[in-house]
């Protein structure tokens, strides 16, 4: 029986580590400037690569974790990146061996 991953709550990532985080899936705005709607919410799991002013990751797996039927915004294999904050809103955990 394989062991399940140990997740720990995450505060400063670094260069390497394996990151879980929920983050909002948006709808299109109605009008042209109008603000977006949350219709979802998805989970990602991502490795970063680099830390900068804006964290620079490679998703490893990502799923939609909420009920509603929005599409999941980004892939397996794509390179990502978000500012410190944004992944701070959405609980990130650490991938501990």
């Amino acid at each position: 029986m394989p062991d399940k991953p140990n997740w720990l709550k995450c505060l400063l990532p670094a260069v390497g580590d394996t990151l879980k985080w929920n983050e909002p899936l948006w709808a299109e705005p109605s009008k042209p400037r109008g603000k977006p709607d949350k219709i979802g919410e998805q989970q990602v799991i991502a490795k970063v690569l680099s830390i900068h002013e804006i964290i620079e990751l490679e998703v490893i797996n990502v799923e939609k974790i909420s009920p509603a039927p929005a599409p999941v915004k980004v892939k397996i294999g794509d390179i990502i990146r978000r500012k410190k904050p944004s992944i701070a809103l959405g609980n990130p955990h650490k991938l501990v061996n």
